[in-house]
């Protein structure tokens, strides 16, 4: 048996795999909440895109009767502000809703944060985040979201916080069951996190070669680039969405409008990434320029809900970054002078070390 002393060491050496737990989180925040007709709604949504998280919790905190949208943008934002205060309510959505399997999968995001942010209760919070995914399962065995998010969970979460690999490839033959096309997005998931690349990756471009996954499997594939600072293939993969055009669709309740929606999101997504991966390399710099800039005239206009894109704030700040790189200095003044506050300590870092330099050099 193991003792407290090891199974200490333990946590700290898989903590930056439990890290990996707010994965789930990143799905779930808007993934399943519907598009909401409400003009008060929609501005609180428009509101978060802005990281003004306080003025959505002032909003939603104390109505009484909230809809399951209503807990998700309040939960969302009380993640970005106060991990115990969002743990809270992630429990009231669950009681208020326990024949849903939206506030499971809500409640699972939260315990995935907080597992992220604590060493000695990482365990604890993993274990509920599990038990929640497999309640949300139960809850909807129809729905592949919920098990490509426990599918998540076995490959984020160490063996000790009780990710299992095997139990991962149960879920993605699961997957595939309901839907051949998910099965292989999952398959390729699973296979980038053994290792396995050069297979995720002929995955990957296969599905790109069909018209109606091209964008999806690009942003992926890009993504996992990125995350490998791997930046070459990164900015290769990424640059078809300078020029990609998705048919508009204009009506919502369309049976094209999912599909519409997660296309342009995985568009705007992979403008905003390939701006990321000219600041991240110090490369094609006046590409990510342009991206950055056609991102955010984007997201101006666009008709999808953008509350899980990146905000402006990050698209300027990118920006300006980049505009100093390229000795534009008026122009990346300009663009810091357009920034909101944000009460986010990593952005105000950045911020601060762009306006730092900004000076030096001006």
């Amino acid at each position: 048996m193991k003792t407290q002393k090891a199974m200490y060491q333990n946590e700290k050496v898989n903590q930056h795999r439990l890290r990996n737990l707010t994965l789930v989180a990143v799905l779930s925040l808007f993934s399943f909440h519907a598009i909401a007709s409400d003009a008060s709604f929609a501005s609180l949504q428009e509101r978060f895109s802005d990281e003004d998280y306080t003025f959505v919790i002032d909003s939603l905190e104390d109505k009484n009767a909230k809809t399951t949208e209503e807990y998700n943008l309040l939960i969302s934002a009380l993640m970005n502000e106060d991990l115990d205060d969002a743990e809270e309510v992630a429990e009231q959505f669950v009681e208020a809703y326990n024949n849903d399997y939206r506030a499971y999968h809500m409640y699972a995001s939260v315990m995935g944060a907080q597992a992220s942010s604590s060493i000695f209760s990482a365990l604890g919070y993993a274990e509920k985040a599990k038990t929640s995914l497999e309640k949300a399962v139960t809850i909807a065995p129809d729905k592949v979201a919920v098990y490509q998010a426990l599918m998540q969970f076995h490959i984020a979460a160490p063996s000790i916080a009780g990710g299992d690999t095997e139990e991962a490839k149960k879920l993605v033959d699961k997957i595939a069951e309901i839907d051949a096309t998910e099965g292989l997005f999952s398959k390729a998931y699973l296979l980038m996190s053994e290792g396995e690349k050069e297979k995720a990756v002929d995955i990957y471009k296969a599905l790109a070669k069909r018209h109606n996954e091209q964008a999806r499997a690009l942003s992926d594939l890009g993504n996992h680039y990125l995350q490998d600072e791997d930046y070459e293939n990164a900015f290769d993969t990424l640059m078809p969405f300078m020029t990609m055009n998705i048919t508009e669709v204009n009506d919502k309740t369309s049976s094209k409008w999912d599909a519409y929606e997660r296309d342009v999101f995985n568009v705007l997504y992979g403008q905003y990434r390939l701006g990321l991966a000219a600041v991240k390399s110090g490369k094609q710099t006046q590409v990510g320029i342009r991206a950055l800039m056609q991102y955010l005239e984007a997201v101006k206009v666009t008709n999808i809900d953008t509350a899980d894109l990146p905000s402006t704030n990050w698209a300027n700040l990118r920006l300006a970054e980049l505009l100093l790189n390229d000795n534009q200095l008026t122009e990346a003044n300009d663009t810091l002078m357009s920034i909101n506050a944000s009460n986010n300590a990593r952005f105000n870092k950045i911020l601060k070390d762009v306006k730092k330099s900004l000076k030096k050099r001006a």
